[in-house]
């Protein structure tokens, strides 16, 4: 008897045992890794790196600044200002130039943002309050306007995310409102709105300003969109099948925003960690960055821009890349690998460091590298012969270098 009742004991405490480590794999560690940053090599997250430099012609030349870009099914997309999309395969060969700007039936205003659907390729192109939709072709298949209901118009759309071809979600930007988005079905029929907390909405009714830190993001992974929200201190999942599920919870610590007030002038420089930037997400990894105001950090250290850098001027930035590990649970920041650099260590061909610009379906991690950055970082450093001979067929006035890495699964 007593035998059975201690084994039954064992097997309660190994089945809580590995309960609270299933839990413990949705924390990310935000506090826990404060002051704490090491420098990542490439090959710990991936199997491989390509450098494809991109076909220049007269019609393929992309012009400075790059806005966003977006690669599956083997091609490549880059936004030009907020007019046109340059198409390339993925051997770097120029395919098109896809220009639809006008004010007609079948035609978008200005290009804000852009989506290309991983499962039909078709390109969905953002405008203020709607989208237009284009197959693999360019022709127009329809356009969506996100203030088509009442209900929704009041609370100010803004964002339009496509879960699938029956569900909808639309991100809201009335501050005061105490909703962050709503899911609807296809003809827009809202089905539910997504709350903010009672303490997070109380906060926005009563402050002076807006308080940009309590932006929710949003961004699509796979079937579903996913929500960082900094005062909840979660990352929360909208989709078909579960429905809103809590799938990462941010253990900020004491260095959350809400225990901080935000009703100051110049908040970026109190001892608490904000989301920066886009966050990106592969099946093994979510990489994110964080400003660190004036917590103990190594700064992002880069040239000015403008004549400044030309001349030789630097800049600290209290920003850090982050790492987590969803199989895994470890969370780390990610050290700066070396002046004007940023992200993880080549160590496969020497390259400069790799930051993701985006991530695909199929886990490719994707960014590029300016013609003449790619020339002067093989003059200056330790490169592969193989890195060495792209350069060598480069002009410092062609088209960028596409980095592809395939990440690890």
């Amino acid at each position: 008897m007593k035998k059975r009742i201690f084994f039954l004991i064992m097997v309660t405490l190994l089945s809580c045992k590995q309960e609270n480590k299933m839990k413990d794999l949705r924390v990310i560690d935000l506090a826990g890794n404060v002051g704490k940053t090491s420098v990542v090599n490439l090959s710990e997250i991936a199997k491989s790196i390509d450098y494809i430099p991109l076909e220049t012609n007269d019609e393929s030349l992309l012009a400075p600044p790059l806005m966003y870009l977006n690669f599956e099914n083997g091609k490549l997309f880059i936004q030009q200002f907020q007019t046109e999309i340059k198409i390339f395969n993925q051997d770097g060969s120029f395919i098109k130039t896809f220009n639809r700007q006008g004010r007609g039936p079948q035609e978008y205003e200005d290009l804000y943002d852009f989506y290309v659907d991983p499962l039909t390729n078709n390109l969905q192109v953002y405008s203020y309050r709607q989208l237009s939709e284009y197959n693999n072709n360019g022709e127009f298949i329809k356009k969506v306007y996100f203030d088509q209901q009442k209900n929704i118009t009041i609370y100010g759309p803004k964002r339009y995310f496509n879960i699938n071809e029956n569900l909808n979600l639309i991100t809201l930007s009335n501050y005061k409102s105490k909703y962050s988005s709503c899911v609807t079905d296809s003809l827009f029929n809202v089905l539910y709105f997504i709350n903010y907390s009672e303490k997070e909405h109380n906060i926005r009714k009563n402050s002076q300003q807006r308080i940009n830190v309590l932006d929710p993001y949003f961004y699509k992974y796979r079937d579903s969109v996913r929500i960082f929200n900094a005062y909840d201190e979660i990352i929360t999942t909208i989709s078909e099948f579960n429905g809103i599920d809590t799938s990462f919870i941010l253990n900020f610590g004491k260095y959350g925003c809400k225990d901080f007030d935000l009703n100051v002038r110049n908040y970026s420089l109190l001892p608490f960690i904000q989301r920066y930037s886009r966050i990106y997400e592969s099946i093994n990894y979510i990489f994110m960055q964080f400003i660190m105001g004036s917590l103990p950090h190594k700064p992002k250290i880069t040239l000015q821009s403008g004549k400044r850098g030309e001349n030789g001027e630097k800049v600290e930035i209290p920003i850090t890349a982050s790492l987590f590990n969803k199989k895994t649970g470890q969370f780390q920041y990610v050290d700066q690998p070396e002046f004007n650099q940023f992200g993880f260590v080549d160590d496969f061909e020497g390259g400069p460091a790799v930051w993701p610009d985006y991530i695909s379906e199929d886990d490719f991690m994707v960014t590029i590298i300016d013609a003449y950055k790619f020339i002067q970082h093989a003059q200056t450093h330790k490169v592969s012969d193989k890195f060495k001979k792209i350069a060598d067929g480069l002009k410092e006035t062609d088209n960028p270098v596409v980095v592809l890495v395939k990440l690890k699964n």
